[in-house]
C-alpha cells in the first residue's frame, strides 16, 4: 500500500458550504417573511440585562401580537438571506474574479439594507407594528454600518492597488523575494 491510496475527498467542499448557505438563507428568509424582531446587542460595558430583557419583551410582544406582524428588522434579515444565495452563485461560478463576487454579493445586500430602512424613516413608518421602537436611530445605524463598511473596503482595495504597483514599479533585484 501506498500513500495515494489513503487519498480521500475532503470532508468539507463546496457543496457542503453550498448547503449551509442554503439553510442559512432560507432560516433567514422565513424570518424577514414572519418579521422576527433583532435581537439586541449589548453595549461595550459587557452583558447587559437591560439589553436581554429588551430582546424578550421584543418577543412576547411579537407573540402576543394579533395580526400580521410587519417589522424593519425584516429589511435585515432579507439582506442575509439574498446575501447567502449570493454566496451560492459565487461557490457554483469559482471563474468569478473577486471584484465581480464581491459585487454580487454585497450589493444586493446593501441595497436591501439601506433603501429598506431609509424608507420606511422617511414614510414615517413606525420600526413595527407590533412593539415600540425608533425606525430613525436603527436605519441611520444601518445606513451608517454600510457606508463605512463600504469605504473600509475601496480603501484596502486602493492601498492593494498601490502596492502592487510599486512593486512593478520598483522591481526587488534578482533572486530576493
Amino acid at each position: 500500500m501506498s500513500i495515494p491510496d489513503f487519498d480521500v475527498e475532503p470532508a468539507v467542499g463546496p457543496r457542503f458550504w453550498m448547503v449551509l448557505l442554503g439553510v442559512g438563507s432560507a432560516i433567514t428568509g422565513l424570518l424577514a417573511v414572519i418579521g422576527w424582531p433583532l435581537p439586541l446587542a449589548s453595549g461595550r460595558g459587557g452583558p447587559d440585562r437591560h439589553t436581554w430583557a429588551q430582546t424578550v419583551r421584543a418577543v412576547q410582544d411579537w407573540f402576543a401580537y394579533d395580526g400580521w406582524r410587519m417589522s424593519g428588522a425584516s429589511w435585515f434579515y432579507g439582506a442575509l438571506a439574498v446575501a447567502a444565495l449570493a454566496g451560492i452563485m459565487v461557490l457554483r461560478n469559482p471563474a468569478w474574479s473577486g471584484t465581480r463576487a464581491l459585487l454580487v454579493v454585497v450589493v444586493p445586500a446593501a441595497v436591501l439594507l439601506v433603501v429598506g430602512p431609509a424608507a420606511q424613516w422617511a414614510l414615517g413608518l413606525p420600526w413595527s407594528n407590533y412593539g415600540a421602537g425608533s425606525t430613525g436611530v436603527i436605519a441611520v445605524g444601518m445606513i451608517v454600518t454600510v457606508i463605512v463598511g463600504a469605504a473600509i473596503t475601496w480603501l484596502r482595495r486602493a492601498f492593494r492597488r498601490s502596492a502592487r504597483s510599486d512593486d512593478d514599479v520598483n522591481p526587488p533585484p534578482r533572486g530576493v523575494r
